[in-house]
């Protein structure tokens, strides 16, 4: 991803969005809602298991590399005292999120200013693209498939409520192999 290419400022904000973009377009497509609300309890090393906000289905993701290097970067950036703490450190540990509306303010402004920033980062990626935070989903639902993981498990780790919604990155993936074959024209 040209993404990761971009240097940007030691434990700025703007850091941590890139990190979490790239998370996501490694690690199943995760949104922006759960990896803000994830915590080190969610994690054993190996795995992710949390629930989604969206479905509240319980899922859970085997890091790849890309994953285990960023869960590395913030385990020494992190001083955390206990597993609650969040992993990526931009909902406050310290706030009661049990409040379902507290939390959806939390979630709504952070996920404003991921995308805020992600358009800065684009832009020095020198992508040009309408990107937003969402797109970390397409881009690991298409690779995905374009590396012939079964539509069901991209379903399933997406947390999709149905197939139908995962079908439509299969067409996007059809697209792209219908433009291939115009190399033989």
């Amino acid at each position: 991803l040209a993404i990761e290419e971009v240097e940007l400022k030691e434990e700025s904000v703007i850091l941590h969005h890139k990190n979490m973009f790239v998370f996501a377009a490694y690690v199943g497509g995760i949104r922006i809602s759960d990896l803000l609300q994830l915590r080190w309890q969610n994690y054993d090393g190996t795995n992710i298991k949390f629930y989604t906000q969206k479905t509240k289905e319980v899922i859970s993701i085997k890091l790849v590399s890309k994953g285990k290097e960023i869960m590395e970067k913030y385990s020494k950036l992190a001083t955390i005292k206990t597993n609650k703490d969040f992993i990526f450190p931009l909902l406050k540990n310290d706030v009661d999120y049990s409040n379902p509306d507290v939390l959806f303010k939390a979630i709504s402004s952070n996920t404003a200013y991921a995308n805020k920033n992600l358009k800065e980062i684009i832009k020095k990626a020198k992508i040009e693209k309408n990107i937003s935070f969402h797109s970390s989903r397409h881009t690991w639902a298409t690779r995905a498939l374009t590396k012939g993981m079964r539509i069901e498990h991209v379903s399933k780790l997406m947390g999709h409520g149905s197939l139908k919604t995962t079908m439509i990155y299969a067409k996007i993936v059809n697209e792209e192999l219908d433009k291939a074959m115009d190399v033989f024209n």
